[in-house]
C-alpha cells in the first residue's frame, strides 16, 4: 500500500532530556512536522531537540508552576488550524503505535475515520532505556492494558472544531464539523513509557510536585505525583503481571 498521508506532532515538554531523543527518534521516521510545546525547562530537552530536522518550538509560560489548566488549554488549541491528515497532539512519554502503523493510518484516511479506535497500555522496565541508537518500542517491549490510556490523541484537524479533552486528555468531548466515523476493527496502540526504572520516576514525580500550582493541588491534578513514591512502587511491584505488548 502506497502511503501518501501527512501526520503532524504536537508533543508537551518539560525537562525531558532523558526521553526527548526517544520520542523524536520514533516520531520523525512517520511525522511531517514535530510542534514542540515547551513548559520553561531548565535542562537540555530544547537543545538536544534542536538537531532534529522538522521540528518547531513553541513556548508556555506558566509563572515556572506546573499548572494542568494551561497545559490543557495548550492541547485544547495548539494543532487548530493544521491542513495535516491526522494530528497527534500527546505528552513526550506516550508513543503511538502498531506493527503496521502507517498501513493503518492509510486505511483510516481512505475510510474518512476523524478518530482511529486507542487502546492504552503502561509499559514498564526496571532501568531507564539509554541506548538512544534504537527505538524504544525494539527495547522494551512488556506492559500492562491500561484503559486510562484509552486516550484519543489522533485525529483530523480538518473535522474536529474542538476536541475538549479532559485534564490530562484522559477523555475529551469533541465537537465535530460533520459526523464521525470510528472504527473498532481499526484500533491503534498508545505505549505509555513512563515506568522506566524507580529512580528515574522517584526524581520526575518529586519535580512536579515541587513545581505544582496551587490551583492544580486544590483540584488533585496530577494526584500521582502526590502520592508520592507510594504510587510508583505499586506499579512496580504489580509488576509480576506484566505481558509482552509488541511481538
Amino acid at each position: 500500500m502506497k502511503h501518501t498521508i501527512n501526520i503532524e506532532l504536537y508533543v508537551l515538554c518539560f525537562n525531558e532530556q532523558k526521553m526527548i531523543r526517544h520520542t523524536l527518534n520514533y516520531y520523525s521516521k512517520f511525522c511531517s512536522k514535530i510542534v514542540i510545546i515547551d513548559n520553561q525547562s531548565t535542562d537540555d530537552s530544547i537543545e538536544l531537540a534542536s538537531k532534529y530536522e522538522h521540528v518547531e518550538f513553541r513556548y508556555l509560560d506558566s509563572d515556572n508552576e506546573f499548572v494542568e489548566d494551561k497545559l490543557r488549554e495548550t492541547r485544547n488549541n495548539c494543532w487548530k488550524g493544521s491542513v495535516a491528515d491526522y494530528v497527534i497532539v500527546c505528552d513526550m512519554d506516550e508513543f503511538l503505535y502498531d506493527e503496521n502503523l502507517m498501513e493503518k493510518l492509510t486505511l483510516a484516511k481512505q475510510r474518512n475515520i476523524v478518530m482511529p479506535m486507542i487502546v492504552g497500555y503502561n509499559m514498564i522496565n526496571d532501568n531507564f532505556p539509554l541506548d538512544y541508537d534504537s527505538l524504544i518500542t525494539t527495547q522494551i517491549k512488556f506492559g500492562k492494558r491500561s484503559n486510562w490510556f484509552d486516550k484519543n490523541i489522533i485525529f483530523d484537524p480538518k473535522k474536529v472544531k474542538e476536541i475538549n479533552f479532559s485534564p490530562g486528555s484522559h477523555q475529551c468531548y469533541p465537537v465535530f464539523y460533520e459526523n464521525t466515523i470510528t472504527d473498532e476493527l481499526l484500533e491503534l496502540k498508545l505505549l505509555h513509557y513512563k515506568y522506566l526504572g524507580r529512580e528515574y520516576l522517584y526524581k520526575k514525580h518529586k519535580d512536579y510536585v515541587n513545581r505544582m500550582s496551587a490551583i492544580s493541588k486544590e483540584k488533585k491534578h496530577g494526584y500521582e505525583y502526590l502520592d508520592g513514591e507510594k504510587h510508583i512502587d505499586n506499579v512496580f511491584d504489580s509488576s509480576n503481571y506484566i505481558t509482552k505488548i509488541i511481538n
